[in-house]
């Protein structure tokens, strides 16, 4: 698969370390999309149908086939026509002649419906990478998520033990332990609940191949590196050639196909007969023929040139909508990504090292008896949020990107 930033972050994550120390080997995102793409149930479908349309256009391709036919006559009759002494048998070989160019126009359309399957699996395959890398990216969160909410219960837990010190000496109120126990208790809720999340992100990424259950232990990207952005002029450059424009132009080929084989009717097909017949009075044989025409074939065929028209007005239309949408979805996602990138860059650089510093001052200051208890949670809380925010901008930033990726993605992105 050759999304193109998809891949940025799996190279990234490939500098990256597991955390917490499992000796259980990593999952990248480049052996995830792999996967995905591999065993992914429906793009097994996806293949299944194509191999149905090209069977179907090598069927439609045929030309009409020989019938053999049989007839026997004034058999079992009264009078002279008693017995089989009069009986008349008729053995015929027939044929429908196509005339307009049907099977050439049958032809066509076979390949068109071809095209559009091979399309479709191809809008699949675009689907299922950048499914599974936003799956990947979740994971990826969460466990850092998880990170953080055991380090937050680890300081929460240190210092209650330095509140009940000072508590013990009589240096801090009573109040205060209760509500460093509070801080404890949550900080534990929060770690129970980024553990389950975690857990549901590995099973939901696991289904991306096929799996009810996971078998990883842990994801590796590096969150904090930021693919750049291309233009927005050279992204919306993209967007005549995207996959979903290559699906509508196909839809379009096909009614086009099938249009001409709708013109092709309006010439009849000759249903030509020959064969022989014997008559078993006198014993003579004699060759038949016939020839059928059936009438009204411009009626109907006009019916079905008018539903071709008004199907490619409706496509037409279709495509310019979806065009005019998606760049409506492209920049929208452009603005959020822009934001993304402020944000990160604000967090990172200047309100996070605040944070700290803010963090620091006050810890000096609780130990030696100048701050409150309630002054210390603050900034320490503070600061848990911060960083909170800053991974969700470095995920949120992540799956824009593999977003904007599916909304321009080409041709040339969904092959391997």
């Amino acid at each position: 698969m050759n999304l193109r930033h998809v891949w940025v972050l799996a190279l990234a994550g490939t500098c990256g370390v597991a955390p917490w120390g499992h000796a259980a080997e990593p999952l990248r995102l480049e052996e995830a999309v792999n996967r995905a793409l591999g065993a992914n149930p429906a793009l097994a479908a996806e293949a299944a149908e194509l191999d149905a349309a090209r069977a179907r256009a090598e069927r439609e391709s045929l030309a009409p086939q020989y019938v053999v036919t049989g007839e026997l006559e004034n058999v079992g009759g009264t009078g002279a026509l008693s017995g089989v002494n009069s009986a008349e048998t008729t053995l015929r070989l027939g044929r429908i002649i196509e005339l307009g160019g049907k099977r050439s126009a049958r032809q066509a359309l076979g390949a068109a419906e071809v095209e559009q399957q091979r399309i479709s699996a191809d809008a699949a395959r675009v689907e299922i990478a950048s499914r599974t890398a936003i799956r990947f990216i979740e994971v990826a969160v969460d466990q850092k998520r998880l990170e953080f909410a055991k380090e937050r219960v680890q300081q929460a837990e240190r210092t209650r033990r330095e509140v009940a010190n000072w508590v013990s000496v009589a240096r801090n109120p009573e109040s205060d332990l209760r509500a460093a126990e509070i801080v404890v208790a949550n900080a534990e809720l929060d770690r129970e609940h980024a553990e389950h999340e975690l857990a549901s992100a590995k099973v939901s990424l696991a289904a991306s191949w096929g799996e009810t259950s996971p078998d990883f232990d842990v994801v590796v990207a590096n969150l904090a590196e930021l693919p750049p952005l291309d233009p927005l002029d050279k992204l919306v450059a993209r967007l005549p050639d995207t996959i979903e424009q290559r699906s509508l132009l196909g839809e379009a080929r096909t009614v086009e196909a099938r249009r001409r084989v709708a013109e092709a009717a309006r010439r009849p097909d000759l249903n030509f007969n020959v064969g022989v017949r014997r008559l078993e009075g006198p014993g003579d044989q004699g060759l038949v023929m016939s020839i059928a025409v059936p009438l009204g074939s411009r009626t109907r065929a006009g019916f079905s040139i008018a539903e071709a028209d008004a199907q490619l007005a409706a496509m037409e239309a279709r495509r310019k909508a979806e065009r005019f949408e998606r760049h409506q979805q492209l920049f929208e996602k452009y603005q959020e990504l822009v934001h993304a990138r402020t944000e990160v860059d604000s967090l990172r650089t200047n309100v996070i090292p605040k944070a700290e510093q803010a963090l620091a001052f006050t810890r000096r200051g609780f130990d030696a008896g100048r701050f409150s208890f309630l002054s210390l949670s603050q900034a320490q809380t503070t600061l848990f949020q911060l960083r909170e925010r800053l991974l969700e901008a470095y995920a949120r930033y992540h799956t824009l990107l593999v977003e904007v990726d599916r909304l321009t993605a080409t041709a040339q992105d969904s092959q391997p």
